[in-house]
């Protein structure tokens, strides 16, 4: 997610977070003053009345608008993409993930064409040598399945 997007959440969260603290905490405070008996919502105008002139739920709302910080400060800069890792083009079709690490615990590559060349030999046939010329005449002698199609 781009920057932009996330900050916009992020103050969605904020905005929302505050909103919503704003009847909890009045709700959690009546509670433990015994000003009210039971959770319930109460009107916006006695939230904020009870906001600005009670200290203690001013502090009970910074608490728990501080927690909603946290919460949009953790989502911004955590990483919301999958591990992506380099890619390694075989073919045109095919790419694989780019061997990283110091090779300690069998990480797998791919040879480069230097190492390929030591490790395997290779030999070019000639088409016109008599032996490859009857190979390739009579290759497909015995294969019926290759005639049915």
């Amino acid at each position: 997610m781009k920057t932009k997007p996330k900050l916009m959440v992020c103050a969605l969260i904020f905005v929302s977070g505050a909103i919503l603290n704003l009847f909890f905490s009045t709700a959690v405070h009546g509670l433990l003053t015994r000003e009210i008996t039971r959770l319930s919502l109460l009107p916006i105008g006695d939230c904020l009345a009870s906001l600005f002139s009670n200290r203690q739920h001013m502090m009970l709302y910074l608490c728990l608008q501080g927690f909603v910080s946290v919460l949009a400060v953790m989502f911004f800069l955590t990483n919301m993409r999958p591990y992506e890792s380099d890619l390694d083009t075989i073919t045109p079709e095919i790419q694989t993930p780019r061997a990283v690490g110091q090779y300690q615990h069998g990480s797998a590559r791919w040879m480069t064409d230097s190492e390929k060349d030591k490790a395997f030999d290779s030999y070019i046939l000639d088409p016109h040598d008599p032996a490859i010329r009857q190979l390739l005449e009579t290759g497909y002698d015995g294969l019926d399945f290759l005639k049915e199609k």
